[in-house]
């Protein structure tokens, strides 16, 4: 059987009509991309702050325009079940942003401080890429890392830490006893647990600059901090329930049973963690923002008490010095006697004040609270110029009294907590000047009295001379203006004087001290 032959059919000649059906798709695409282009509908760029916004509340989103260039930390860290040690890495882009050529780069090791009591040891350091030395200094509190090659001003470089926290156990501590940092009264409290980029102050000419390492005291706050954004994850041990900074996106059982935490920040001076396996809470909202507080079982009362007491505070200062505009405020209990110290986000306050002292827990709660504007959202150096956040913190507790017991209580409370005791100093002739750093004064005491008392007295006088509405205004540009900037006193006096230059020169020689050199030269 013969095989029947293909029969071949020769396509018509198509090249023209091909090409002229491309070009007429080539032009489609071209208008619709112009289309869609003009419409507003091309695609967006990519948003920097888009894994920090939520931390913020929606109409506090404009912060991050105003924010400018800050060091932006990527940190993981894993806490032994032992409690004792804690192991960590980061990233971390450090931006010049000053007028001088950096060939090393200074970070804090703030565990290491004499009253912390920790020991912050780094495994390893790369910048770029590139495994560089290190070398430790002010008696193991600050870290040089060396550049390998000259940061310019403007510029920005890539930086990987990793290291092995010795944390301290203070096993035998009472409800008396002062611990900011380690384990103790069934708390871990690991406030900056990861090596911070230390606050870099230029000179006068270029490359006179210094990067500021001071060590401080037990007395007040030691760490001084740039605004930066943080994301952090942290393992924990299945049975702890950690307080910190920030807003919490995720939380993960890992096979292993431990979780896994990861928070995020809107622009913070710093991160805490601080954790227990007794910690009971519970939440309000106020203004927006979710308020929780954190208790250990026995203390029930108070840790409600404080909740609300956080709240009052927040819908009050909100009102008076601008809206707070995170997303989460925490107070919570910590090993620190009757005091208390404040954070990011978070205000711990002493074990005492939950109990034997629970008269002082309300005032305590206030003051801490004002710290998030005077410190968190407007900084100042906390070593050697303490007088800036702790007076004006320690006077937003009078505005508190104000609105929660009436002018005649806080008008009381100014008379017997600042007032009197000033009185007191004069007359046993232990008066001291204001503007000094926290080592300057003879002891706590003392230092408690002028700071706090007399700081204090300096607003209530700066408000008795403007009058409410123009004090109001003036602590709201004060916040408009130094929100997660450094302030100094030249700042502070340039902004009153804008009320009244002669009554605000009266005030500051009255209160503070000399005129500052620039204010002087400007007269």
């Amino acid at each position: 059987m013969q095989t029947p032959k293909r029969l071949t059919q020769h396509p018509p000649h198509r090249g023209p009509l091909l090409l002229a059906i491309g070009l007429v798709l080539l032009l489609l695409t071209v208008l619709l991309a112009l289309v869609y282009v003009w419409n507003g509908s091309a695609s967006p760029p990519v948003d920097p702050y888009a894994r920090y916004r939520v931390a913020l509340k929606e109409d506090a989103q404009t912060a991050f325009e105003k924010l400018g260039v800050v060091p932006r930390y990527e940190i993981d860290v894993t806490l032994d079940e032992s409690l004792e040690l804690l192991y960590g890495s980061a990233q971390i882009v450090v931006p010049n942003t000053s007028p001088d050529p950096w060939t090393y780069l200074i970070f804090r090791l703030y565990p290491g401080l004499e009253h912390y009591g920790g020991l912050l040891s780094i495994q390893s350091a790369t910048v770029n890429g590139r495994t560089v030395p290190f070398s430790y200094l002010e008696r193991n509190t600050a870290l040089r890392v060396e550049l390998p090659t000259v940061l310019l001003s403007g510029q920005q470089a890539n930086l990987y830490l990793s290291w092995k926290l010795d944390i301290p156990q203070w096993k035998t501590d009472s409800a008396l006893a002062y611990r900011l940092f380690g384990h103790s009264q069934e708390m871990v409290s690991l406030p900056l647990f990861y090596p911070s980029l230390a606050v870099y102050e230029p000179g006068p000419t270029v490359a006179s600059g210094r990067w500021w390492l001071e060590r401080g005291t037990s007395r007040g706050d030691a760490a001084f901090n740039l605004t930066s954004l943080f994301v952090v994850t942290t393992t924990l041990p299945a049975d702890q329930i950690p307080v910190t900074s920030g807003t919490l996106i995720t939380n993960t059982v890992l096979e292993t049973g431990e979780n896994q935490f990861v928070w995020t920040t809107g622009p913070a001076r710093e991160f805490l963690l601080h954790t227990s396996n007794r910690f009971q809470q519970a939440t309000v909202e106020a203004y927006g923002t979710r308020i929780t507080s954190y208790w250990l079982p026995e203390y029930e009362p108070a840790g409600r008490a404080a909740l609300q007491h956080t709240a009052a505070a927040l819908r009050i200062y909100s009102d008076r010095f601008g809206p707070y505009p995170y997303s989460d405020l925490r107070v919570a209990m910590a090993p620190i006697s009757i005091r208390g110290m404040e954070y990011p986000q978070v205000s711990l306050l002493g074990v005492q004040l939950y109990g034997q002292y629970r008269n002082e827990l309300e005032i305590r709660t206030a003051h801490e609270v004002a710290h998030q504007w005077w410190y968190q959202l407007v900084h100042n150096d906390p070593v050697n110029l303490p007088w800036m956040d702790e007076g004006l913190a320690e006077y937003s507790s009078k505005l508190y009294y104000e609105a929660m017991r009436g002018q005649s209580v806080a008008d009381l409370l100014q008379l017997q907590r600042w007032q009197a005791v000033i009185d007191g100093l004069v007359s046993r002739g232990e008066d001291a000047p204001i503007n000094q750093p926290v080592m300057a004064y003879a002891n706590s005491r003392v230092y408690e009295s002028v700071v706090y008392g007399k700081g204090a007295l300096f607003y209530a006088a700066i408000r008795q001379s403007l009058g409410d509405r123009q004090f109001d205004q003036f602590l709201r540009d004060y916040v408009d203006e130094y929100s997660h900037r450094i302030a100094t006193p030249e700042d502070l006096l340039t902004l009153l004087r804008r009320y009244n230059p002669q009554v605000a020169d009266s005030l500051y020689r009255t209160w503070i001290g000399e005129l500052p050199i620039e204010i002087t030269e400007t007269n």
